[in-house]
This record gives C-alpha cells, structure tokens and sequence, in this order.
C-alpha cells in the first residue's frame, strides 16, 4: 500500500504565526547602525586615552579661561596698615604696607578671594576701605566704620556697579632716614623763646625750668618712665632728664663714647614715644661740648611721623649727654613740636643753661 507522505511539522507561535516573521525587516537595520555606532565611540575614547590630557604639554585654551586676574587695593587716610591677603582658605599676613596699596593676582576662576585691611598701633580711626576687582571689575568693597579699625573683603557677597577707587596717597609721603657722621654745629633758633622761671637739679645736671606755656617741672617714676623729671609743655613739648640707664649703654656698644650714647638715647625716644616703624629720624646737628669742663655730646634730630589725632608730623628732637664722672653719663632730652615753632628757641636756652652738679 502506498503510503501518501506527512507534510513537515511547522513551530509556530501561539498565534499561528513564525516567531522571528514578527519582527519588521527594518529593526535589523536600526540594529546594525546602533551596534556601528558603539564601536566608534569605544575607539574614540581609547583614542583619547592613547594621547593623554592636553595639559602635560601645553594648557588647552579651556584651561586657560579657567583663571581670572584679581586685583586687590587698600587705600584711606593712613599712612600704612596691617594687611592680610589670598584665598579664604589660605590667606596669610601680608604685613606691613604703605597705603594706597594695589596687586593683581591669577587665581582660578571662583576661587574665594580675601582682603583684610587694619589700622596698625597708634593708628585707630580714621577711614579704610577695601576693594577687589574680578578682570578689571569692582565685585566687592568694604569700609571701616566709627566701632571698628579694620575692613574686609571676602567673595562671600559679591557686588556690582562699584567704581574704582582713586589710588591717592593716604598721608604725605615721610622723608627719607638721614644719620649725621660728621660735625654739624646746633643752628639758633629764631624767635624770643620762654622765660626761664628757676633752675631744676636732677641726675648730677643742673638747668633751666622755664616758663610761659610750660606746666611746672615734677619728678618721674625711672622704672615706670624711664625718666627722673619732667617738664610738659603745649602741643606734646616735652623736657626729660635722668641717667643713662646701662640698656641704652649697652646698645651704643658700652664703651660710654658720648656720640653713640646720644644716638642711642635718640633711638630709644623714636621707640617709645612715637608710632612704631612709622617714625623716621633726620639728624640736623651732631657736636661735642664742654659742659662746665666737662665732655658731653648734643645730638638734634627731626623726627617725622604720621600720627591719629596729632596735627602735627616732625617734631624737633634733642639730647645732650654730658659725662658727669659717675659711672653712667646723665642726659637732657628736649622734644618741641612743628606746631608750635614759638618753642624752638628754647632749645637753645636749655643747652646753655646746663651745668654739673
């Protein structure tokens, strides 16, 4: 019996239809250029990596624009100031800076800059102001104010529209340090100068109590003042005497050589009595003397400074040390204000008057 051949079995999906005849002609397209596509990007980053980072060569132009130049200023009415400046997170003291004070700095771009600006000892008051520029434009500026000696500068509020600062100067420049090496002979100075009222005895010195506008001559605590009397008159004039204590002996090297005990004497007295690294000596006259036969040496110097409250900015400045036969020389120091030029002829009264007693 011929058998009529079975016709093959065909799988076919739950809806009579083959699986993969589902599925559109066009996806497998879609699928090649998808698949294409992954293997360039794989070769472009391998690419990448093969060559390196742009910067171990040369910055790349992105890299660059990623820096901005900030400028700091300080100015006001003071002839110097504390400053502190940098980053927010690593700002240092700066120091010592003479106002108006202005530098420009590159620092990435949103970097937290900072600008302290302070009033320096013996300088309290007056104005400071802050400021900080971002590529040429004002973005944030601080003011001290009546409460407080100090003003800052941080990236925390930036401001806009601000115009630039004028830099003027903040006080009248100080001259420069002159030291006399020669002898110059102590100059008369013009005028009638104060009456001489009686005479003070102090420290083997005998000399003239004057006067006028002067206040009445009075004793001194040494350990306290340094000095053993005292006469005060208008304006911060001012007469001491006492002997040399052996400090200032040992800073004009202890040998008791009378001219380097007067500069030492007249360093001391720009120290203590007037702002501090803001004082600057010019020596006018620098001679030796016989003090009733005995040596002694008269040093006169303008001292110019800059000082809060003060009007004025040199005073005229004298010390005679005279040897005395004790073991340390005694010394007159004289201190007459710009001021008050009326005064300045007693300079000269006091020097003659001195004796040894």
């Amino acid at each position: 019996m011929t058998q009529t051949p079975q016709p093959r079995r065909e799988f076919h999906s739950g809806r009579g239809r083959k699986t993969f005849d589902r599925i559109p002609s066009g996806f497998y397209l879609v699928g090649a250029l998808v698949i294409l596509f992954e293997v360039v990007m794989l070769g472009a980053v391998g690419l990448a990596l093969a060559v390196g980072d742009p910067s171990d060569d040369e910055a790349s132009p992105d890299k660059k624009s990623r820096q901005v130049e900030v400028t700091y200023i300080a100015t006001g009415d003071h002839p110097s100031v504390d400053l502190t400046v940098g980053e927010a997170n690593s700002h240092v003291p700066y120091g010592i800076a003479s106002l108006p004070y202005r530098k420009t700095v590159t620092l990435a771009t949103g970097a937290d800059f900072y600008l302290d600006v302070r009033s320096r000892e013996d300088q309290e008051g007056g104005t400071l102001t802050c400021t900080v520029l971002v590529d040429g434009k004002v973005v944030q500026q601080a003011h001290s104010t009546p409460d407080s000696s100090s003003a800052t500068c941080t990236a925390d509020a930036p401001q806009r529209g601000i115009p630039v600062p004028t830099l003027t100067p903040g006080a009248s420049p100080l001259p420069e340090e002159r030291r006399l090496t020669e002898t110059v002979e102590v100059r008369d100075y013009p005028g009638q100068g104060s009456p001489v009222i009686g005479t003070v005895t102090d420290s083997s010195l005998q000399y003239a109590e004057l006067g006028g506008t002067w206040d009445r001559s009075e004793p001194l605590d040494p350990v306290f003042d340094g000095f053993t009397r005292k006469q005060e008159g208008r304006q911060r004039a001012l007469v001491k005497s006492t002997q040399v204590d052996e400090d200032i002996m040992a800073a004009a090297g202890g040998t008791g050589e009378l001219r380097g005990v007067a500069g030492a004497v007249m360093d001391e007295r720009r120290r203590y009595d007037y702002p501090r690294d803001q004082a600057i000596l010019v020596d006018v006259a620098s001679q030796p003397l016989k003090v009733d036969g005995h040596d002694a040496w008269l040093l006169v110097s303008e001292i110019h400074f800059h000082r809060r409250g003060v009007p004025s900015t040199m005073d005229l400045n004298a010390v005679l040390v005279v040897d005395t036969g004790r073991v340390r020389p005694s010394a007159l120091w004289v201190a007459l204000p710009e001021t008050n030029k009326k005064l300045w002829p007693d300079l000269n009264t006091l020097v003659a008057s001195v004796q040894v007693r």
